[in-house]
């Protein structure tokens, strides 16, 4: 297992072993954690954003192995030995396996968002210290309507700077409806 700060060269890497290629937010993480075989990355784990926002891709042929519960763990190490306080995680509330390693390693969901009918995520956090828990409370709030309208607003008018507050960096980036992220809120319980 590597850790490396993200820059240009890891980036070349990422996308030229198909790592880095729909999903991009590794990208614009801070560091990476990624495993490799013969010099080959199989798949790879980012920090970044005002958030700590992790962000995981594992190759097509090495799914279903193990292998981005093993990376995800050991990015959750790293965050402790680099003495952050918690990492959180957007996960697409439909996909089982994903839902079911970040669940596995220690997250938890604190509230769900409906951006629109395509794209629907689970906010999770994994907290490594006490000052960790202020965020996972303050992130508690948008698990209620009024917390959601306001997490709502918020997105629609910054939503140019989600690359530094989530380290997102999506080639399309979702335009917040508030209105469909109110009428399609789930409460967590």
């Amino acid at each position: 297992m590597q850790v490396t700060k993200t820059n240009v060269e890891i980036i070349k890497q990422l996308q030229f072993f198909n790592i880095s290629t729909k999903m991009r937010s590794l990208e614009s993480s801070d560091w990476i954690v990624y495993e490799q075989i013969d010099d080959k990355i199989m798949g790879a784990a980012g920090m970044g954003g005002l958030f700590h926002s992790s962000s995981i891709n594992v190759h097509e042929k090495f799914r279903g192995k193990g292998l981005g519960k093993k990376i995800q763990i050991e990015l959750v190490k790293e965050a402790k030995r680099k003495n952050f306080s918690f990492v959180t995680v957007f996960v697409d509330s439909r996909n089982a396996s994903s839902q079911k390693m970040h669940d596995e390693v220690g997250y938890k969901t604190i509230f769900r968002i409906h951006y629109s009918n395509e794209i629907i995520q689970d906010v999770k956090i994994i907290i490594l210290k006490k000052r960790g828990i202020i965020i996972e409370k303050f992130l508690k709030c948008f698990n209620t309507k009024i917390g959601i309208f306001f997490l709502g607003c918020s997105l629609k008018i910054f939503k140019n700077y989600f690359n530094n507050v989530i380290g997102y960096d999506e080639e399309k980036i979702p335009i917040p409806s508030i209105k469909h992220i109110v009428q399609n809120f789930e409460k967590i319980a």
